[in-house]
């Protein structure tokens, strides 16, 4: 007799069970995505997470199957998200696991909603692989639209020089220190305040996934700065479970972008050429980041440019709460 799955709250210990469920989702589904369990431990402990309520593993014969979380973001202006995940172990799935995780996703989500900003309207956000078809039509039946489309980009390092440029107006490209931290959290507020999906960062946010992360790597992060004031900034990661798995070094460029003032100044593709170029003389096979194909910047066409090539596409699914 096939036993039921039990469903419980996921805890900092299931970490290493869950680095085993995604190592297999990424085996099936080709996401270029590679996690270790000290990866995991870190988004566990996301503090915006409370783990007894706002995550489920799925357990069958004492093996993770599947899981989800919703994150409640603790700010909003218009619209308040709520960003949920989920996914299911290849061998698992047609079994009604997705559907029951889906279902769990939607009701936290709008209970998160309610206790929060009962008084704009809400949303859930996920991303979901733009192959994986299967999985867009499970949350195209729970009322989930796709909105935005974004992609992930990779550019060779171990090919010509990279030339470097220095921004306009006396600007000055500086590797990143923590004396311009809070600085640094402050710019990227206001350089995306204005675009689609973005809330606020706080403090404990940026710390515990930005420059507090395992895979921060300040040598590999830079600033443009107008005297002693942040004008731009890049923010780069890089992932072990990625290298292990691949025998790629890739630097992830997560954080990028320029105040609006100084926009037109060319600070972004300093930062960006100066970053490249670092890559290379580290002995980093690549390059990568990813791209709001609707960015109204001209971010997709600056890192075409700069020999950019989308590898995988990631649609961004909302539904009304």
């Amino acid at each position: 007799m096939q036993a039921t799955p039990v469903h419980r709250p996921l805890t900092l210990d299931n970490a290493p069970a869950l680095a085993g469920l995604f190592a297999a989702v990424e085996a099936a589904d080709g996401t270029d995505e590679h996690y270790d369990a000290e990866d995991l431990a870190e988004e566990l402990g996301d503090p915006r997470l409370e783990l007894t309520q706002d995550s489920v593993g799925v357990w069958s014969h004492g093996e993770l199957i599947g899981y989800a979380k919703a994150t409640g973001l603790p700010d909003a202006t218009d619209v308040h998200q709520v960003h949920v995940e989920g996914a299911v172990r290849p061998d698992a799935r047609g079994q009604g696991v997705g559907a029951d995780l889906v279902q769990w996703q939607v009701a936290r989500a709008a209970q998160l909603h309610r206790e929060r900003f009962p008084d704009l309207p809400g949303e859930a956000h996920i991303p979901i692989h733009a192959p994986n078809t299967a999985k867009r039509d499970l949350y195209e039946s729970a009322g989930f639209q796709a909105r935005r489309w974004f992609f992930d980009m990779r550019r060779p390092l171990e090919v010509e020089q990279i030339p470097v440029t220095a921004p306009a107006g006396g600007l000055r490209v500086v590797p990143f220190t923590a004396a311009h931290d809070e600085a640094t959290r402050s710019a990227h507020n206001e350089a995306f305040r204005d675009h689609w999906g973005h809330t606020p960062t706080s403090a404990d946010q940026w710390r515990h996934g930005t420059t507090g992360a395992r895979s921060f790597r300040p040598d590999m992060s830079f600033l443009a700065l107008d005297g002693d004031e942040v004008a731009g900034y890049l923010i780069s990661h890089e992932y072990d479970a990625e290298t292990a798995m691949t025998g790629i070094r890739e630097c992830w460029i997560a954080r990028l972008g320029t105040r609006p003032p100084w926009r037109g100044s060319g600070v972004a593709t300093a930062l960006l050429a100066t970053c490249l170029r670092a890559g290379q003389e580290q002995g980093f096979h690549r390059a990568g980041l990813n791209v709001d194909s609707a960015n109204a910047t001209g971010a997709l066409s600056l890192y075409e440019r700069c020999g950019f090539r989308t590898r995988h596409t990631w649609i961004g699914y909302v539904r009304p709460l």
